[in-house]
């Protein structure tokens, strides 16, 4: 870490800045996402296995409830309970990601006032920690596809281009989020609302065929649809995909990556007084 007096003049506004300044701290950047991983569960008694029990529970309770609704509904004879359960995984990603990395950057204060760091890099971190709890969640959706006759797809290794996109989904919208989070108290209520209504209009647990002609519309046009449905398409065909589907994904995440890092930079200099 460097030893450098934070100066709030200071401000990468452009994309390409904010890349070389987070490849620069890369060692600084392992050390969050080693904190962020671990200090979640250090007083578990389970530890970090609770990244498998917790989506294995859940998934349990809706399967039980849905399954006689829903199964009969998926198309192609596709399994309720590896369904249910990437659904599950997927959420856990977004909505634990999207809120640690909006408060990533008011709770790195500590440092950020004393030391110059890039703060992006907080949200970051924050990201790819989602991220590795999310890889060990696959063990338990490997473990259900297989006992389900579903099996892993040749495609599975293009889940890392998923994991990408929302890593990068996360911290572009982390970092909007975490300017407001520092303006306006409220904003941690609102999102929390805004969060879960998001997740309620993403197929997580009951399948598109069950919805309306006009609910279904709105369905798709949120862009979680498209990343959920390219996760469970390329982990084991529990779904189908198409190059829309995949272009809405990347699409969005270019997007969210692009301006959240442009909003956080231009933002900055008049925020950090206020941590």
């Amino acid at each position: 870490m460097s030893s450098e007096i934070y100066d709030s003049a200071v401000s990468h506004v452009g994309v390409t800045d904010t890349m070389r300044s987070l490849w620069n701290q890369r060692t600084l950047i392992r050390l969050l996402v080693v904190r962020d991983v671990t200090v979640r569960y250090k007083r578990s008694i389970f530890g970090v296995a609770w990244t498998l029990l917790n989506p294995l529970m859940t998934s349990m309770v809706l399967w039980f409830v849905f399954s006689r609704i829903f199964a009969g509904r998926l198309p192609n004879g596709v399994q309720y309970a590896p369904y249910v359960l990437a659904g599950i995984l997927f959420s856990t990603f977004f909505t634990q990601g999207i809120t640690l990395a909006a408060e990533s950057v008011a709770g790195g204060a500590a440092i950020l006032t004393k030391v110059y760091v890039p703060p992006q890099i907080f949200a970051f971190a924050t990201a790819l920690a989602s991220a590795v709890n999310f890889s060990l969640g696959l063990a338990a959706l490997t473990i259900v596809s297989l006992l389900t006759a579903d099996g892993i797809a040749w495609t599975a290794p293009l889940t890392l281009v998923f994991m990408l996109s929302m890593i990068m989904l996360i911290t572009g919208l982390g970092l909007i989020l975490s300017v407001a989070y520092i303006r306006f108290d409220d904003m941690r209520n609102i999102v929390t609302v805004l969060v879960m209504i998001t997740t309620y209009l993403t197929p997580v647990f009951y399948p598109k065929s069950i919805l309306g002609t006009r609910t279904r519309d709105i369905v798709n046009l949120n862009p979680l649809t498209s990343y959920i449905e390219v996760f469970r398409s390329v982990f084991s065909h529990n779904g189908v995909v198409t190059w829309h589907q995949w272009a809405y994904m990347i699409g969005t995440a270019l997007v969210a990556w692009i301006v959240g890092t442009r909003v956080f930079a231009r933002s900055w200099p008049r925020i950090v007084a206020m941590l």
